[in-house]
């Protein structure tokens, strides 16, 4: 049994039912199998606590489990300490979750009865339950003096379990910390303390930051430590206990940096050293800022040294590199010929390759950020050519690998990745050195010299270069197909050969984007298609859609449509068909205006696919408002054309100069074209303001797909800035000012300005934008609307309607996933009922809610705060209470800050005025950098107010006369104080009520004798 708590249970993988409907019922099968009979079943149902915290976790039902979980962790049968085990692993896995229990002190109770048994194992469990509720119960006297006796058993277990427990209080109590270090100090000075539980208690020490005086108390033991038992394992401990204390404390970060250096030059073991880089390599990236220029110099100087073993110097690499790699350098000066650069230039050429690629990541640093502070691209070219030399090592020892024996397909060189990563991150910062690093791993992949999967990392850095730049791998497309007619003539495919397939696929879709297909290169990628399983066919769509190969798409989804599992799947993929075909179809000869229309007619089918495809668990809810998005805008830009032309097809009438002299508006020269434009104009601002609003609710969207919808936004209001800008009064002073749009300030602020996809959208804009400089000159010159002005209209819409538009990947797929769960309290007793209340009265509504994350929680952006709105309104009401004056409506706001995912607000509403209401609660959240963001959810619920009956019998006996009581309110002191228990106040007459009657005193509802 206690081999248990060296080795706990994990209960990741068990979860519950779907049938459980909410948190009450599934409590509720939990406590059936809690007070079963049967271990195994106590187990079983403790086993899904986790779970059931994790989707329900609210405060009352979380307060409930925990204390039938403690009421179990109490009773004494036959397998207790098992159960025991698992009710402990329980409360450490929920441990975000603790803060929300309520009856603490019952907790505790049923919990610490336990440590009065007469089983070691028992009290030893009791203790780490009670250890991992520090964060509750840390400033409990009654439990620290539990864990303090508890330092002195003689079992093992009961021992270590007060360490982990003292270990977590000395991090959560300041009184705790200090009464416990003498204690500590003697029990680690002791003869009988095994060197095992010395090492533990040294650990204790690391929590000891709660003020300045604690830490510097804490640090001096230490270091007396260090002096006083020199053996390696006491002083790799102590180091690393100092080292935790002074990252926690910040004061003491030099210091330590100071003492690591030290240690490192003064010792001889190697474990010493290897523990010691580690450490510094642990502030180098917490505290870059705290080294000084000499800490640098000497470990400089400890990697030149030529004694040391590569694995030695490769550590101390890696610390420089983690020092180099940080936004604040530490206080050092770089230079083209510093200490620093001439260790890059003595070890990026070693013999040992790992020694190499650590040598080159710091390399990298240094040359990427000179040439960002000081504009100097030297250090950024040696590093090139020494990421050449070192890829060409590389390869050549692939190749070594490969005489000496079959390399198997998943062998990847060692300082392949990192190299591939250093040599990218450098031509992504010089680009002109961008072309040299295309050739050199095209003629590798012409070599053959690699694995598959080695083959495969090649490729995806290829990929990176043409996301970067399309032009980059033109000159090498012909390598690129070659090894894709290879790869199809070897087909059937297995597992890695298909996702190179995929890759190398994708390499050509990135040379033709907004390009002309050749038939050699059509034929092939068709032909690779036609050679892979399903999944890796759609991967080849997508990539296709994102890169805006509509066409291409189009033909695969069509086919895809009709081999999927399910009507979900099938209505999705006929869905993206639809799409393909629908923004291929302005790209198309013919008329521009049926164009047009077929593409809103396609994008229209595929909204209503997306309705079919959708779930409540997968909603698809931005896949159909950008879809109906597009449609709109193909039409918008459809009506702009026909508006266009209507000045031919619909010249002005007559009178339409006498009725311009009349109303003093030329536009009314033009006839029904300025009506049209005027429509199309705020059509376009319409579709602009829609665009916004989608951007607002995409939380979890990739900075692309973010800066591709404001791109979009964008191009709808340059449209609608030309159109206004012949149609207002006020364009002359309009266009003089004109400067265009500030594309530079979206994506600079959005960072996916880099991309290829969305270098097409911003050439399309910038086009469109020098068309509308040039329209506002014209519109100067020429007054009022003519053939010229509508020309250049027609221009700047077929600028950015003839652009083949790359589908964002939030389209596809979704990196970062956060939901947001309410809960809001008054429930109706049954759905769909309303909430009765009284209009003298007024209701509390409470509104608890949890943030649930994905597997990359916090990806792009986090959650930071919430913003709750509750808006009340009055929708019906009875015929006789229309006379009442007041404003029945109201809303509150509220914004809240999340604690462990979880936040709470209670909102007082008042309904004055009898008859149903709704009440809404909106959602919204703020990230770290201020953004808000809508993204729901959205309650309702329906309140019926009604008369107050005790106000309707005080009016009812309005005229008769008060009789007198102690509790009337005097006239000569001012305002009436508060009634007293049992009485109830009529509310005050409505203003502007005609005439002086009773009604218009203070009166009480004085209850009669003996009612």
């Amino acid at each position: 049994m206690a081999t248990a708590l060296a080795r706990p249970i994990s209960f990741t993988d068990i979860g519950l039912n779907d049938q459980d409907q909410d948190g009450n019922s599934a409590l509720l099968e939990l406590d059936r199998g809690l007070k079963s009979t049967r271990t195994g079943e106590q187990c079983e149902a403790i086993s899904k606590f986790p779970a059931l915290f994790e989707k329900y976790p609210f405060p009352i039902l979380i307060n409930s489990a925990l204390l039938k979980l403690a009421e179990v962790f109490r009773q004494e049968t036959p397998g207790s300490n098992f159960v025991r085990v698992c009710v402990v692993e329980v409360v450490e896995s929920c441990g975000r979750h603790l803060d929300k229990l309520i009856n603490v002190d019952e907790f505790l109770r049923r919990i610490t009865t336990v440590m009065h048994s007469n089983d070691p194992l028992a009290r030893a469990l009791t203790l780490r339950t009670l250890g991992w509720m520090s964060g509750v119960v840390g400033e409990n006297r009654r439990v620290q003096h539990l864990i303090r006796e508890a330092l002195d058993a003689k079992e093992f277990v009961e021992l270590q379990a007060a360490i982990m427990a003292a270990e977590k209080y000395a991090a959560k109590s300041k009184t705790f910390a200090m009464n416990m270090c003498d204690r500590l100090i003697h029990m680690i000075g002791g003869l009988a303390t095994p060197v095992d539980v010395k090492l533990q208690l040294i650990q204790v020490f690391q929590h000891m930051h709660h003020d300045a005086e604690t830490a510097a108390t804490v640090r001096s033991l230490c270091l007396e430590l260090l002096k006083e038992y020199p053996t390696q394992r006491v002083v790799i401990t102590t180091l690393h206990t100092l080292t935790q204390l002074a990252t926690h404390s910040l004061v003491d970060i030099p210091q330590q940096v100071d003492l690591l250096i030290g240690t490192l030059e003064s010792e001889a073991r190697l474990g010493v050293r290897q523990a010691v880089l580690g450490e510094l390599g642990f502030l180098a990236e917490a505290a870059p800022h705290a080294w000084s220029a000499d800490n640098v110099e000497t470990l400089v100087k400890f990697t030149k040294s030529p004694h040391h073993n590569p694995a030695m110097t490769t550590t101390a690499l890696s610390v420089l590199a983690s020092l180099t790699a940080a936004p604040a350098l530490p206080r050092i000066t770089l230079t083209p010929d510093c200490a620093l650069v001439d260790l890059c230039r003595e070890c990026v050429y070693d013999s040992n390759l790992i020694v190499a690629c650590r040598a080159l990541q710091l390399f990298t640093n240094i040359a990427v950020y000179m040439y960002e502070e000081q504009k100097t691209s030297q250090l950024c070219e040696e590093a090139h050519c020494a990421a050449i030399s070192l890829l060409q090592s590389v390869f050549s020892s692939s190749q070594q690998e490969e005489s000496t024996g079959p390399t198997p397909e998943e062998y990847i060189p060692p300082g392949l990745r990192s190299c591939l990563v250093c040599a990218v991150l450098l031509s992504q910062t010089l680009p002109s050195i961008m072309n040299d690093l295309a050739v050199t791993l095209t003629h590798t992949l012409s070599d053959n010299t690699l694995s598959v999967c080695g083959c495969q990392l090649v490729c995806e850095a290829l990929a990176s270069l043409g996301g970067n730049r399309g032009d980059v791998l033109t000159p090498h497309l012909t390598p690129v197909l070659k090894l894709v007619q290879k790869l199809t003539v070897e087909a059937p495919l297995n597992t890695h050969k298909t996702k190179l397939m995929v890759t190398l696929v994708t390499l050509v879709l990135q040379v033709f984007h907004g390009h002309i297909w050749s038939s050699q290169a059509e034929a092939a990628v068709v032909a690779a298609s036609k050679c892979v399983n399903q999944w890796a066919a759609f991967c080849m769509a997508r990539q296709a859609s994102r890169y805006g190969h509509h066409n291409f798409a189009a033909g695969l989804y069509g086919v895809l449509s009709w081999r999927v599992c399910s009507d979900q799947q099938h209505f999705w993929v006929s869905a993206l068909a639809e799409v393909s075909q629908g923004e291929a179809c302005p790209m198309a000869s013919g008329d521009r205006a049926d164009n047009l229309t077929a593409a809103n007619t396609h994008l229209l089918r595929a909204l209503s696919a997306l309705k079919a495809a959708s779930t409540p668990n997968q909603p698809m809810n931005f896949c159909q408002e950008y879809v109906r998005l597009r449609a709109e805008t193909f039409m918008c830009h459809a009506q702009l054309l026909h508006a266009c032309l209507s000045l031919r097809t619909a010249p002005p009438p007559a009178i339409a100069a006498s009725l311009a002299t009349s109303t003093r508006d030329d536009l009314l020269r033009c006839g029904r074209v300025s009506q049209q434009l005027t429509k199309s104009a705020r059509d376009f601002n319409s579709l602009a303001s829609q665009y916004g609003t989608l951007y607002q609710s995409v939380f979890d969207a990739d900075p692309q797909t973010l800066c591709n919808l404001a791109l979009l936004q964008q191009g709808a209001l340059l449209v609608a800035q030309g159109i206004e800008i012949i149609t207002r009064p006020s364009a002359g002073q309009l266009t003089e000012d004109y400067s265009g749009l500030d594309l530079t300030t979206i994506t600079s602020k959005l960072g996916g300005g880099e991309s290829v996809e969305t270098q097409s959208i911003i050439t399309a804009l910038e086009e469109a934008t020098t068309l509308v400089r040039r329209l506002a000159q014209v519109s100067c010159e020429v007054k009022p609307v003519r053939e010229q002005h509508l020309q250049l209209l027609q221009g700047i819409s077929q600028v950015l309607t003839s652009v083949p538009l790359p589908y964002p990947r939030f389209f596809f797929q979704t990196l970062q996933k956060t939901t947001i769960t309410l809960a809001i309290l008054p429930q109706p007793r049954a759905p769909g009922d309303p909430i009765s209340v009284q209009t003298s009265s007024q209701l509390a509504l409470k509104v608890e809610g949890v943030i649930g994350h994905g597997k990359r929680p916090g990806l792009f952006r986090s959650v930071r705060s919430v913003t709750l709105a509750v808006n009340s309104s009055l929708t019906s009401r009875p015929q006789h209470t229309l006379d009442i004056k007041g404003e029945p409506n109201e809303t509150l706001t509220q914004t809240v800050e999340p604690h462990n995912d979880f936040f709470a607000a209670q909102f007082l509403l008042g309904f004055p005025v009898p008859g149903m209401y709704q009440v809404s609660v909106d959602t919204s959240v703020t990230d770290d950098s201020d953004d808000a963001w809508q993204t729901g959810p959205r309650h309702t619920l329906h309140v019926k107010s009604q008369e107050d009956p005790a106000s309707k019998t005080s009016v009812s006996q309005a005229p008769r006369q008060v009789p007198p009581s102690q509790y009337a309110p005097s006239t000569s002191q001012g305002a009436p104080g508060p009634p007293p228990p049992g009485v109830s106040v009529l509310p005050s007459s409505q203003p502007g009520a005609s005439g002086t009657s009773l009604s218009q005193l203070p009166q009480y509802n004085i209850p009669r004798p003996g009612t």
